[in-house]
This record gives C-alpha cells, sequence and structure tokens, in this order.
C-alpha cells in the first residue's frame, strides 16, 4: 500500500519534482496504525464475501485515497500545531519548514483528488468531497473552540469520523452492495471513527509519550478540551475557567491533569468510546460470516486496548 501511494505521488506521465515528491510521501514511510486502508480493505472484503465476488480493484484504489486525504491533513495539523514531532521522528515541518510542508499537503490532496476522479463514480466524487470538507470544517472547529459536550463530539465526528464514514460508504458502493449493506457500512465507519478518537483523547491522559511517539498531554498544551476534561469539570468546576482561557495560564497543564485524575473523567470517557465500539459491532450484524466480517468485529474492541 505504502509504496504504490508513493509511486501515485511521483506521477508516471509528467515527472514530478523529487523534494515535493519526498516532503509529501515522508510520513507514508514512518510507523503508523494505517487504520483507514485496513478498515476500508477489511470492509471491501466483507462485503464481497457476502455477494460471491472479488475484491474490485476500485475498493483497493480507494483505500490508498483515504490514507493520502488523511496524511495530507496530518502534514497540515502538524504545521498548524507546531509539531516537532510524529511517530518518534521529526515532523514535516520540523524537517522541511512551514511552506514546503503546507504546499506538499495540498499536493497531496490534489493527487488523491486525481485519482479520486479516476474511479469514474459521480456519487463516491461527492461523498468524498463531503469527508473533505467535513475534515476542514472539524479543523475549524478545533481552533475555533466551545465548552459544549456536543460541540466537541461534532468536531469529532467532522475531524476524524467522517472521514471512514464515507470511505466506508464508498467501499459499500463501489462494491455494488445493496443500500441497506450501504448504510450498515456508514454506521459501522461513522461509529469506529467516533470510537477510535475518543480513545486517541483518552491516551493523551493516559499514554506516555514513549508509548505514543509524540508529547504526552499534547491536547491540554494545545488549549483543547477533550472528554476527559470536559467530563471531569462536572466535578471540579474550577476547570470551566481553565477550559475557557485554553490552559494558557502557568500551571493550567498540570493542574488540569491532576483534576481530571482524580475524577470519573477517564472512566467515562472510556464508557463513552465503548458505547461507540458497541455501536460499530452492531452495524455488522447482517454481514455474512467470514474471516474478515470477524476481524471487523474484533477491531472495536482492539481499538478500546490500545496504547498508542
Amino acid at each position: 500500500m505504502t509504496n504504490s501511494i508513493i509511486d501515485l505521488l511521483a506521477g508516471k506521465i509528467v515527472p514530478t519534482h523529487p523534494l515535493l515528491v519526498r516532503i509529501a510521501s515522508y510520513y507514508f514511510e514512518l510507523k503508523g496504525k494505517r487504520l483507514r486502508p485496513a478498515v476500508i480493505l477489511l470492509l471491501s472484503h466483507a462485503l464481497q464475501v457476502a455477494q460471491g465476488s472479488a475484491l474490485a480493484a476500485t475498493q483497493v484504489q480507494l483505500a490508498g485515497i483515504i490514507e493520502m486525504i488523511h496524511t495530507a491533513s496530518l502534514v497540515h495539523d502538524d504545521v498548524l500545531d507546531e509539531a516537532t514531532t510524529r511517530r518518534d521522528l521529526p515532523s514535516a515541518n520540523a524537517k522541511f519548514g512551514n511552506k514546503l510542508s503546507v504546499m506538499a499537503g495540498d499536493f497531496l490532496l490534489a493527487r488523491a483528488s486525481i485519482n479520486l476522479a479516476r474511479l469514474g463514480n459521480h456519487e463516491v466524487t461527492e461523498l468524498m468531497a463531503c469527508a473533505l470538507g467535513d475534515l476542514i470544517e472539524g479543523e475549524f472547529m478545533q481552533i475555533t473552540g466551545s465548552t459544549d459536550f456536543d460541540y466537541y463530539l461534532r468536531k469529532t465526528y467532522l475531524k476524524t469520523a467522517s472521514l471512514l464514514a464515507h470511505g466506508c460508504r464508498c467501499a459499500a458502493i463501489l462494491g455494488g452492495a445493496s443500500r441497506e449493506m450501504v448504510d450498515a457500512a456508514t454506521v459501522y465507519g461513522r461509529n469506529i471513527g467516533l470510537a477510535f478518537q475518543i480513545v486517541d483523547d483518552l491516551l493523551d491522559f493516559t499514554g506516555s509519550s514513549e508509548e505514543l511517539g509524540k508529547p504526552a498531554a499534547v491536547d491540554l498544551s494545545l488549549g483543547l478540551a477533550t472528554a476527559p476534561v470536559l467530563y471531569a469539570r462536572e466535578e471540579f468546576p474550577e476547570l470551566d475557567a481553565m477550559i475557557k482561557r485554553k490552559f494558557s495560564t502557568p500551571g493550567d497543564v498540570g493542574k488540569a491533569r491532576e483534576l481530571v485524575a482524580k475524577s470519573k473523567g477517564i472512566y467515562r470517557t472510556t464508557q463513552l468510546a465503548a458505547q461507540y465500539s458497541q455501536l460499530a459491532m452492531d452495524a455488522l450484524r447482517n454481514f455474512a460470516p467470514s474471516p474478515t466480517h470477524a476481524a471487523l468485529f474484533a477491531l472495536p474492541q482492539v481499538l478500546l486496548t490500545r496504547s498508542r
């Protein structure tokens, strides 16, 4: 998958500037979970087993496109967050500078768009364009911020879960699945995406920098109030002032972590992620039994117990 994506970036007809390819492909060479293409490929295979047909080439191509879009968002996020590391190595912006990194992220989106158009399915093109718009709106919501829990969930859907929800829906459409199965695939993608991001927010409090491959407590340092803090605020109202000032006063980050640890915020966030994981598993009830169906069913539970 990684090599094929890098080949797509390099271009087969018009040679691309080698430094641009190097920066755009940099994150594909790092250690990563590859969750999104894995989900798309597993889901596609499970749907095709139910229909007695082989995996479609367009479904495989879709998995690569989605990983390109996701990686572009990581490049842009690291510039916005002034991140210095990504998966234990220097971030793209730290290694190549902000300007070149932004252009490399844009280039990834351009290449993803070209390959999306080549799938030749207008519905899929429209859905993935909507997912890209959601991703940008989610990032915008994160930057502008709010202390409301519904706002947090909406931002989480737009920034993370929408790409998986739309990707799973597109995979089902490309495989010729029934509308019932298309809808089930969408529900699976949405809920596994929400569960994944909520666990990610949880790990910011429970994981170490070594385990995460990035600094711990980075969300608080960036002024972000995620589920553990928002839940803890109900027990410790003094957190509200810290949230509103984006943990900008010296000592805020440490105090917030201390209060979250004393509260039920970690437990309640774990339960919230578990609820979304269960909804993802419930969406698979009409899928035909197969090894890939079993893997899809197990994946939400695996994500709940991950350490990075």
